[in-house]
Formats: C-alpha cells, structure tokens, sequence
C-alpha cells in the first residue's frame, strides 16, 4: 500500500500540472479600446492639427463612450505654452470616432 502512494501522487500531481494554468488577463476589452481610443485620436490630431507635438494622453472608457484629455504643445517657434483638449468619443461598427472636441477656456 505505500508503494501506490507514490504513483498516485505522481499521476495526480501530472494531471493537475497538465490541467491548470496561471494567467492573468485585463478586463475584456480594456486594453484594445483604450489603444483604439488614442489611435482614433491621433488620426484626428494628425489631420486637423498636423503641427500638434502631443505630450500627454489621459484616456478614460465607459461602454460605448469614451473621453481622452490631450495636453499638447504647438511648435516650439510658436511661444504659446501647452494646450489641453477634451475628446469626447463613441464606439460604432468600423471603431471610435470623434464625437466633440474643445479646449477649456483660460
């Protein structure tokens, strides 16, 4: 009888090593979202305001609606100092899109 012990702790020990694995995953979603939000952003910047040199980006996600603080900085030969923009965003079928942008009045 204590000849099988061992074997059977082996055998137990395999399957549970075989049939269990570690992982750590993020909430779904979060992640790609957030990387879409930003990318949605920049495409934005890139277009309307080519000479925005972005510093920062705050991104914050709820469902289907997403905001990103932008705080960026024009050329450095400009003389202005940075600048912070609100994206406001919605989730549709081909991805985010800018729903409202604005700056905070001074």
């Amino acid at each position: 009888r204590m000849r099988s012990f061992p074997r059977w702790s082996l055998a137990l020990t395999l399957f549970l090593a075989t049939g269990c694995r570690l992982e750590s995953h993020p909430p779904p979603g979060v992640p790609a979202d957030e990387a879409a939000v930003r990318s949605a952003v920049a495409a934005w910047l890139a277009k309307e305001e080519p000479w925005a040199q972005v510093i920062r980006t705050t991104v914050r996600q709820e469902g289907d609606l997403a905001s990103a603080w932008v705080i960026s900085s024009p050329p450095s030969n400009e003389g202005q100092g940075e600048r912070a923009t609100l994206f406001v965003l919605r989730r549709e079928v081909a991805g985010w899109s800018v729903e409202f942008h604005g700056s905070p009045s001074r």
